[in-house]
């Protein structure tokens, strides 16, 4: 019976493959969850940005179809875009550690809106989160960087969309707009999933510095191209 039930589902599995075939959740084409060649562009090493206020490292070149995964993690919680943002937080954090010493440091993202924390249920970046240390758990222990990260930022106001905004409007957007909810006495690793302009990086660092915190680094899955030093 119970060799007759496990068919049943294989081929129930191979009958749902045909009609609702996988498709690449960047490129659209028929080929997987993600084909080989959109793999590629989040395969990089990550590289430090033009960001001078604390080191600060990235993995992927922000462009529209990098994008197109970003939304999928934020707004789909798709478990594969979660993922591969998720690996390239993890390989910026090796990097930041090959130039700073980071252990013992907390990880603090960056929080989601309130309207997008009652619309998604919570922050997007915590399953992201989850599996970073998941990630850094299952690496050798000698390079084992980080064990847990809390959240310390919200938003003290409304904030606008930024997608529209200029980099001084965005910059105006988020002046003073995060708060700390508690202060502890440990070094803070700042991440995020993209860095454009660095208006929401410096308004972080500047909220957590005024509770006299101390911001060693940050780390974020993608960049704008102008924010890569080289590539």
């Amino acid at each position: 019976m119970k060799s007759h039930l496990i068919l049943q589902t294989k081929i129930f599995e191979g009958l749902k493959t045909l009609i609702f075939p996988q498709i690449c959740i960047m490129c659209g084409k028929t080929n997987g969850e993600i084909c080989i060649d959109c793999l590629q562009k989040w395969s990089g090493s990550a590289q430090k940005i033009r960001f001078d206020l604390v080191p600060t490292f990235s993995a992927v070149a922000y462009d529209g179809e990098i994008s197109t995964v970003v939304i999928k993690a934020k707004e789909e919680r798709n478990r594969t875009a979660q993922a591969l943002l998720a690996q390239a937080i993890a390989r910026s954090l090796f990097s930041l550690k090959e130039e700073i010493d980071i252990n013992n440091c907390l990880l603090a993202p960056i929080p989601s809106s309130k309207q997008a924390i009652r619309r998604r249920g919570e922050s997007f970046l915590h399953p992201i989160m989850k599996r970073v240390i998941e990630l850094d758990f299952q690496s050798n222990t000698d390079n084992r960087i980080v064990g847990h990260w809390t959240e310390l930022l919200s938003y003290r106001k409304k904030v606008r969309d930024q997608a529209s905004l200029t980099s001084a409007e965005r910059h105006e957007n988020l002046r003073s707009a995060f708060k700390v909810s508690r202060f502890l006495d440990c070094p803070v690793i700042l991440v995020d999933d993209v860095v454009t302009t660095g208006a929401t990086l410096k308004n972080a660092i500047d909220a957590l510095r005024e509770r006299k915190m101390t911001v060693l680094g940050a780390v974020t899955a993608c960049a704008s191209a102008h924010q890569l030093l080289i590539r």
